[in-house]
């Protein structure tokens, strides 16, 4: 905006204001870039060091890869190599172990422990589980005690054989061999009659039953000795974890299998001393009954174990592996303040981005300061350049001196300006705003209405055109609301009205012209123009249809302004002979210049000045018969010049 004024002292004849003074938009954009350069420094020199310092853990070749080496070479040497456990898995335990440090840290016993059984290897087999066996010492006990308690009839009697067990025994096996014989085979003598009877009847069916129990309870104590003798796993072929609870288990069998073993030969004894007494029933020694079962459930479990820690193994080394490594790391991380680093570094990381926030809203607003600079200049200039056209010189301009604006004329400030160049000024100016609201982003000059009142006040005629022009080329794009533009001036609006290039769209929306009306009460008001001022751009264009209209009509007493038409016809006359003869001052001079002794209009001027200028009374009260020859008197003006004037008439004709 821009005013006017003269203030208490001195002299100043306008003010400026484009958008913004230059120096105060340098100043801005020197105030933003300060703030952008303090901005990048801090954080090129402060915060950048904390994010890159932590930036070394995790980059190749870093800390994280330094120390996944380390484990690799030095804690668990042989478990891995860089492509089972390199910076990537270490990093993965990181972020796992960093948010509980004491957590996963072990004490020296359980490190120890573990890392032990992470390094294990896997050297030994699957044992067999099952060693059970069914015992039968209550049993045999139960044999014996029967055959012991049993005996055999005699239905004669052997002193010699009952006293001796090995004759008795024998005879017995040798009875078998003298079937059907006479003779003895031992010594070949002649066997006593009835010999063989007497012995059979001695040794009876119940005496070879009872030898039969004997020897078959004997070879069932053999049986349950050889049962009992279980070839169990050596000791090394348990893992060493359960290798003491193994020997523990198995000592503790062979101490019970002794007993046993004592048990039973208790009971073969008895059975071999019944040999000597099996005509006679005789006590069984008393033995307590033991099991072996509860010694074999014993190496069965750690047998069990065994097998259950081979089957285990490789999850369990695993899982040893894995609780190491967080403890490594673990340990690693709290030596060297991990925790504490990466808070810094994402308060840094914080900080760094409200900067580059800061910095980034900054930039725009650089970049429109900038541009604005670059724009006011442009508007200065396209300011100057409309003042020219206007002007037609280019001696007043607008200069930015001191970082201000300044309307000079000739290089020094502009003094004692006329009417009209201030109204050119405005004009100017008024233009170059709309020129910027066109180029805003988005453009605001869509959505604006603009008023123009009257651009050529006081402005000469010489000026009209330049306003029309500038009209013309600056609305020729329909990138505007609404447009109005007011006038006093007759011809702006005539010039106005022959201008396609502005009017095109008022003809296309159908807008209307309108003018304002003061009545005799000194309110006005705004009505529609009348067609003839709207249809026909000139006064002179205006009558001529006027009368020729009147001319034309078959029935000429339904004209309604007929009382008139002297007037209009004088009117004419003056502006047509005017174009015609413009060196003769008077019309009636004029008239017979232009027209000859033949035309009627020729002889007509007098009835023209007759009724154009009734000044006495009696004429105002009455209608005059002269009044009748008008309809002739414009007969002859329109022959004359449709016959006379061709060129003249198609133009007035709009043909």
């Amino acid at each position: 905006m821009f005013t006017w004024d003269e203030p208490k002292s001195g002299f100043s004849p306008i003010s400026f204001y484009l958008g913004d003074t230059a120096g105060a938009l340098k100043d801005k954009i020197k105030k933003l870039e300060t703030i952008n350069e303090r901005l990048a420094l801090l954080r090129e020199k402060k915060y950048k060091p904390i994010i890159d310092a932590f930036e070394n853990y995790n980059k190749t070749n870093g800390y994280f890869s330094r120390k996944a080496k380390d484990v690799r070479e030095n804690y668990l040497p042989g478990i891995f190599d860089p492509t089972t456990f390199d910076k990537g898995n270490f990093k993965k335990i990181v972020d796992e172990v960093k948010v509980n440090l004491e957590g996963f840290i072990l004490n020296a016993t359980e490190r120890d422990l573990t890392k032990k059984e992470a390094q294990a290897e896997n050297k030994f087999d699957p044992q067999n589980e099952n060693y059970k066996i069914k015992e039968s010492l209550e049993w045999l006990s139960l044999s014996v005690k029967s055959i012991l308690e049993d005996s055999a009839p005699k239905a004669i009697t052997f002193p010699t054989l009952e006293e001796d067990p090995a004759l008795f025994d024998w005879v017995q096996k040798g009875m078998p061999l003298h079937i059907d014989s006479k003779e003895c085979k031992f010594c070949t003598k002649q066997l006593p009659d009835n010999r063989i009877a007497d012995l059979n009847s001695f040794y009876s069916k119940k005496l070879k039953e009872i030898q039969d129990a004997i020897e078959n309870v004997i070879k069932e104590i053999e049986s349950e000795r050889k049962l009992i003798e279980v070839k169990f796993p050596i000791k090394k072929d348990i893992a060493e974890l359960f290798q003491s609870e193994y020997e523990m288990a198995i000592s503790a069998y062979e101490i019970q299998k002794g007993i046993y073993k004592e048990k039973l030969s208790i009971l073969e004894k008895d059975l071999q001393y019944k040999w000597s007494s099996i005509f006679n029933s005789i006590d069984a020694t008393q033995i307590d009954i033991i099991s072996l079962t509860g010694h074999f459930e014993a190496i069965e479990s750690v047998i069990k174990k065994h097998n259950k820690w081979l089957n285990e193994f490789s999850e369990r080394k695993s899982s040893a592996i894995e609780k190491i490594l967080k403890h490594y790391v673990a340990e690693y991380l709290k030596a060297d303040d991990y925790n504490k680093k990466e808070s810094n570094r994402d308060c840094a990381m914080e900080t760094n981005e409200k900067i580059e926030a800061k910095i980034n809203n900054n930039i725009p607003l650089i970049k429109s300061y900038n541009e604005q600079l670059s724009s006011t200049a442009k508007r200065q200039g396209e300011l100057n350049d409309i003042l020219e056209i206007l002007l037609h010189r280019d001696d007043i301009k607008i200069e930015i001196r001191d970082e201000i604006f300044r309307l000079e004329r000739s290089g020094h400030p502009a003094e004692h300006l006329s009417e009209g160049e201030k109204s050119a000024i405005a004009f100017a100016y008024f233009l170059t705003e709309l020129k910027s609201l066109r180029k805003n982003d988005p453009p605001k000059l869509p959505n604006t209405i603009i008023f123009i009142d009257d651009p050529i006040s006081s402005l000469d005629s010489n000026h009209i055109f330049q306003v029309r022009s500038l009209l013309k080329d600056f609305f020729k794009t329909e990138d505007f609301a609404q447009l109005f533009i007011s006038t006093h001036n007759f011809e702006f609006f005539s010039i106005l009205m022959d201008s396609e290039e502005l009017f095109h769209r008022q003809k296309k929306t159908k807008a209307d012209f309108y003018f304002i009306k003061r009545n005799d009460s000194g309110e006005s008001k705004i009505e529609h123009l009348p067609s003839t001022f709207k249809d026909y751009n000139s006064e002179y264009v205006s009558i001529f249809h006027i009368l020729n209209d009147f001319n034309k009509l078959a029935d000429k007493s339904t004209f309604p302004h007929t009382v008139l038409l002297p007037n209009a016809m004088r009117r004419f006359l003056e502006l047509y002979t005017s174009m015609k003869y413009p060196s003769s001052k008077s019309v009636d001079s004029r008239v017979k210049a232009v027209f000859t002794s033949a035309d009627g209009t020729y002889h007509r001027i007098k009835l023209l000045h007759w009724l154009s200028h009734q000044n006495q009374f009696e004429k105002v009260q009455q209608h005059d018969d002269k009044l009748l020859q008008i309809e002739e008197a414009i007969k002859d003006l329109m022959e004359h010049i449709e016959l006379k004037d061709e060129l003249h008439w198609k133009g007035l004709n709009g043909l």
